[in-house]
């Protein structure tokens, strides 16, 4: 397991290549208007999007009050490296 990292100098925001999440995703596309700018860019399509941790605990915080986030323990977006406990 990967562990925190100290002050990175960015985050990357990435669509999870083992989570597949169809109710996540649908339910994504439904809201994504309203979805932080970096969840947008992966919901046009983009795989990963460089951000700071601010945006990857909001981005994060969006996307698990979607329905399907979590499903079989799998998260459909993933954050690297991942964020230190004290920033979630």
């Amino acid at each position: 397991m990967t562990e925190p990292s100290t002050n990175p100098a960015y985050y990357a925001l990435r669509v999870s290549t083992t989570a597949i999440a169809p109710e996540w995703w649908a339910a994504a596309h439904e809201h994504g208007r309203r979805a932080p700018l970096p969840v947008r860019a992966l919901l046009g399509g983009r795989t990963r999007v460089e951000l700071t941790a601010e945006e990857a605990v909001l981005a994060i915080h969006w996307a698990s009050r979607l329905s399907g986030w979590g499903d079989d323990g799998q998260h459909p977006l993933v954050v690297y490296p991942p964020l230190a406990t004290a920033e979630r």
